[in-house]
């Protein structure tokens, strides 16, 4: 049997690879997944060289008919780009890449590769190892496949997307996995040892933000075509009896949908089996569009905790106009409402603020809306990330809020320069960082009385420092909230 390895990098949960190692062993091929760091959005660990030297002797001994590589972000392709050089110096195996980053940028890719499978792979990563192990180079008729054919780059068409989600099963849990981190290779699966589960019901988004690269992603591969798509709800009960037997210490489900299905057959179908066979607390996206009370109270009867509902910004003209979300105010106030009815036991509102787009009049906004949100709720807020080929990127451009220059030290800066502007970025503007701590402090109960008052006083220095010190009461208010929400889950979890 031919041996494949597949690479996440600062994933070990990776849906996408775990499709695909199911898929190439129903074909006959012995998959090998590597988990290459452990995830840490604070302070991500840099790949070393002993590291390095784990997996020479990793595809040494595998002695794999490729190496597949996952590149989805931007942030971590310094890594990527590494660990791809290091491969190719020491080994005639070939190198595949794929993911968002891969089939945004082929040709960018394929000069640190020998192939690039774009959009979803699970089709062409069978035709491509079946290519490959046949030996004979016939790469033309592959869709999705960017290759080099006589000193040049070849890219294939892009094939339809299938509507049947079904078909490419389940995702893979245990088999031969594992991890390499702290200068050690750890064998097995580290979702088996999970608390979590993270899975998708469906694949596709039905908006197009310009902050995200879904909707280019679509441009791409839909075609014309579906891009939304639901998997059954069969098929996912089977993924989810399938985790329940296998991760022993299962807590909670994270559906990572882009956003959560709303289709009220399908939701009945799913609740009703859920429920009884399940019972396990679940999370999931959510979006001020698609919150209706029906929708909500019936998922909170199945076990739904926690949903996580992008906003991103208070101001009509910044949501409008920069980010392209239709949502009014009065759409967003009245989830909140719904979310608070239902009595959502956590709920976080996600906002991206402090941005160059970002001025006085619009951060003040942001803190108005936060104050009439219906309680209680959580706020995630980080400052905005420039995705490579991401609409935003023209946009600012366009308006000439940054220069390029600007941009491309953003994006490419290292993995934690990259995560450091996302979660610690700072406005230059006083004033601005002082309605965003106002904008911190909404989202506890009385806290939020006082920002109301030092929002509609003078704003001086003094002024100023009370928010910071205020502030420095709700990030500790917010880590017990935090711990509290997590024993909570745990406890449920361990009762169901």
């Amino acid at each position: 049997m031919d041996n494949v390895l597949l690479v996440s990098f600062y994933n070990q949960k990776s849906l996408g690879l775990r499709y695909l190692e199911n898929v190439l062993e129903h074909h006959g091929y012995h998959v090998k997944t590597l988990f290459f760091k452990k995830f840490n959005s604070i302070r991500p660990k840099e790949v070393t060289d002993r590291e390095l030297e784990l997996l020479r002797k990793l595809i040494a001994e595998l002695n794999p008919l490729f190496v597949g590589l996952s590149a989805m972000v931007s942030h971590y392709l310094e890594v990527v780009d590494k660990v791809s050089d290091f491969i190719r110096e020491n080994f005639s195996t070939p190198v595949v890449w794929g993911g968002v980053y891969a089939t945004m940028f082929p040709e960018r890719c394929a000069a640190r590769c020998d192939f690039v499978v774009r959009g979803e792979g699970e089709e062409a990563i069978v035709e491509l190892a079946n290519a490959i192990k046949d030996g004979k180079g016939n790469f033309a008729d592959i869709k999705n496949l960017t290759y080099h054919e006589n000193g040049q780059v070849v890219q294939n068409e892009m094939r339809k997307l299938i509507t049947e989600l079904d078909k490419y099963g389940v995702p893979s849990i245990g088999g031969d996995k594992c991890m390499i981190e702290d200068d050690t290779i750890i064998v097995g699966d580290p979702q088996l040892t999970a608390l979590s589960y993270e899975m998708a019901a469906s694949r596709g988004c039905p908006f197009a933000c310009t902050y995200c690269c879904s909707i280019n992603i679509s441009r791409i591969t839909a075609k014309g075509g579906k891009y939304v798509r639901f998997r059954e709800v069969d098929d996912v009960m089977t993924e989810l009896i399938n985790a329940k037997a296998k991760v022993k210490n299962l807590k909670v489900v994270h559906f990572w949908d882009e956003i959560f299905c709303d289709d009220e057959e399908w939701v009945d179908r799913f609740i009703a089996r859920y429920k009884k066979e399940i019972g396990l607390p679940f999370e999931i996206w959510g979006h001020p569009l698609k919150c209706g009370d029906d929708l909500i109270r019936k998922l909170r009867q199945a076990g739904l905790y926690k949903v996580v509902m992008g906003i991103q910004s208070g101001s009509p003209y910044i949501r409008k106009e920069i980010f392209r979300r239709p949502e009014s105010q009065e759409a967003i106030i009245e989830a909140s409402r719904v979310l608070s009815r239902n009595k959502v036991p956590q709920v976080i509102y996600d906002f991206m603020l402090r941005h160059p787009f970002e001025s006085r009049e619009t951060i003040q906004e942001t803190f108005r809306l936060t104050t009439e949100l219906a309680g209680p709720f959580q706020l995630q807020l980080h400052g905005l990330s420039f995705l490579p080929g991401s609409d935003i990127i023209q946009i600012a451009l366009k308006k000439n809020v940054i220069s390029q220059e600007e941009l491309d030290r953003q994006m490419n800066a290292s993995l934690q320069e990259q995560y450091d502007s996302h979660w610690e970025f700072e406005n230059a503007d006083e004033v601005i960082n002082f309605w965003y701590n106002l904008t911190y402090l909404s989202q506890f109960k009385w806290l939020k009385k006082r920002a109301k008052k030092l929002a509609d006083g003078e704003i001086n220095a003094a002024a100023i420092r009370k928010t910071e010190k205020l502030c420095k009461i709700g990030r500790k208010l917010a880590k017990f909230i935090y711990l509290y929400h997590k024993g909570i889950i745990a406890i449920k979890g361990t009762l169901a």
